[in-house]
C-alpha cells in the first residue's frame, strides 16, 4: 500500500511539475510576443499620437490625458482603476478596484482581436504587468484608455472613446464637457448598454451620483469587488451586468 501511495505522489508530482512548467513556457512566450508586438507596432503608434485595435488599421487619438482637467482625470481613475499610479498593471487588492484595471482594460483593445474570460484572463494579466506596465506610460495608458473604450451605442452606432460619445450623447467635444456630463460617461463604462444615458438615463443617473459620493468620500467601497457603491434595483440587474461584478451580499446590511 506504501508503495502505491509513494507511486502516486511521484507521478503526481512528476505531473506537477510539467503542468507548472509548460505555464511557464506559455507566459515567458505570451510576454515576448507582446514586447515585440509593443515594439513594432503600439509604441510607433503613441508617438505618431494614434492607437488601433489588434491587427487593425490605426486611429488617431481624439482626446488625450492632458487636454482634460486633472479633477476629470481623478474621477475617472477612482472609478475605474483606484489603484493605478501604484499598481504594477494588476490590482487585486484596491477596494473599489474589480478584478480588471486601466492598464488590463486597454490590452483587451491592443493585443486581442477577440477577449474572452477565462484562461485568456491569464495572458491579459502577464501582458498588463509585463509589458504595458514597463513599457507605456501611466499617462499613454490614460490617454489610450480614453480613446479606445466602447461608451453605448446611439441608434446602433457604437460610440467609441470619449470624444465620440461626448459628440454623439451631448453634440460636443469630450474637451468640452461639464463635469456631469463626464460623469456620466464615466458611470457608462463598467456596463455602457446598462447604463447607457438616452436608452436608461434614470439608471445612469443613479450611478452618477454614487460616483459624485465616492469623489467626495462620502462613499468608500466595502472591498475589492465593490464597484456600484451600494445595492442595485433588480430592474438594472436584470439588464445585464458583467459577470463576477456585483455582489448584493457585500451590501446586506443597507
Amino acid at each position: 500500500m506504501k508503495n502505491k501511495v509513494k507511486k502516486f505522489l511521484k507521478i503526481a508530482g512528476i505531473g506537477g511539475g510539467i503542468v507548472i512548467l509548460a505555464i511557464l513556457i506559455y507566459s515567458f512566450a505570451v510576454i515576448q510576443n507582446a514586447r515585440t508586438y509593443t515594439v513594432s507596432t503600439i509604441l510607433p503608434d503613441i508617438k505618431a499620437s494614434r492607437w488601433r485595435p489588434f491587427l487593425g488599421e490605426p486611429r488617431p487619438f481624439s482626446i488625450r490625458k492632458d487636454d482634460l482637467p486633472d479633477p476629470y482625470i481623478a474621477i475617472l481613475v477612482k472609478v475605474q482603476d483606484p489603484g493605478f499610479y501604484s499598481h504594477n498593471g494588476v490590482d487585486l487588492s484596491t477596494p473599489g478596484a474589480g478584478l480588471t484595471t486601466i492598464s488590463q482594460a486597454i490590452v483587451k483593445k491592443l493585443y486581442f482581436k477577440k477577449f474572452k474570460s477565462g484562461f485568456r484572463k491569464l495572458k491579459q494579466s502577464l501582458i498588463a504587468r509585463f509589458v504595458v506596465n514597463e513599457m507605456i506610460s501611466k499617462d499613454d495608458q490614460i490617454s489610450i484608455f480614453l480613446n479606445a473604450m466602447y461608451l453605448g451605442e446611439i441608434k446602433g452606432k457604437a460610440q467609441i472613446g470619449f470624444h465620440d460619445a461626448a459628440q454623439g450623447f451631448f453634440r460636443k467635444g469630450a474637451k468640452d464637457l461639464s463635469k456631469d456630463e463626464f460623469i456620466s460617461l464615466v458611470a457608462a463604462i463598467v456596463s455602457p448598454n446598462t447604463f447607457n444615458l438616452l436608452e436608461h438615463p434614470e439608471w445612469n443617473k443613479l450611478r452618477s451620483d454614487r460616483i459624485r459620493k465616492l469623489e467626495t468620500g462620502e462613499y468608500i467601497p466595502k472591498g475589492l469587488m465593490d464597484q456600484y457603491y451600494g445595492k442595485l434595483p433588480k430592474e438594472i440587474v436584470d439588464a445585464g451586468l458583467p459577470t463576477c461584478s456585483y455582489f448584493p451580499s457585500l451590501y446586506e446590511n443597507e
